[in-house]
């Protein structure tokens, strides 16, 4: 999704594969993203720039599992799944990304049994304004600044610190079906 819309592809063609555990569709999956991740890492070693784009969706992730607790109700790659299907769709509604790219995205993660929504809190209802006022505390917020990776479609991240909150929170309401003041 950062970079390589090749591996996407091939991630969407073999997930099944994956998932059944095929030794080779395994290998190769391990491989290509070892070798993606150390290319971004090594090119920036101290996160000044292009490794902040390892990132994508996890503001959003970070924002979900601390309102979920940090407990058993959504696990780290749950939230971050939701993460990337909030990324892609705060691009598309900043006029980045293409609506296609986030049918596509949340297609690939439903067929791998991720969720791409939240589940049910206990007792109470996700709220736009408590994710947001989360976002806002993130350790990555920088001078009163939330960091987003965006994506101008899949294998075309970026990073943001532009967003206006404001819109944020519209989308989140709208994701999360309240009515937004």
């Amino acid at each position: 999704l950062i970079d390589d819309p090749d591996f996407f592809e091939w991630l969407e063609q073999n997930g099944a594969a994956l998932l059944a555990g095929d030794v080779e569709a395994r290998r190769h999956a391990v491989t290509q993203s070892c070798l993606s991740k150390a290319g971004i890492v090594s090119a920036d070693e101290r996160e000044s720039g292009r490794r902040a784009l390892l990132n994508l969706g996890h503001t959003f992730g970070h924002a979900l599992e601390a309102e979920a607790g940090f407990g058993d109700l959504l696990l780290h790659g749950e939230a971050v799944s939701i993460g990337l299907v909030w990324a892609f769709a705060l691009s598309v509604r900043l006029g980045f990304c293409p609506e296609a790219a986030l049918r596509r995205l949340r297609a690939h993660l439903e067929s791998l049994g991720m969720p791409v929504t939240p589940p049910s809190l206990p007792g109470r209802a996700w709220d736009a304004r408590r994710l947001v006022e989360r976002m806002d505390g993130d350790k990555k917020a920088r001078d009163g600044r939330v960091g987003f990776i965006l994506a101008g479609g899949i294998g075309e991240a970026f990073q943001s610190r532009d967003v206006p909150m404001a819109e944020v929170e519209s989308m989140l309401g709208e994701l999360l079906g309240e009515s937004v003041r």
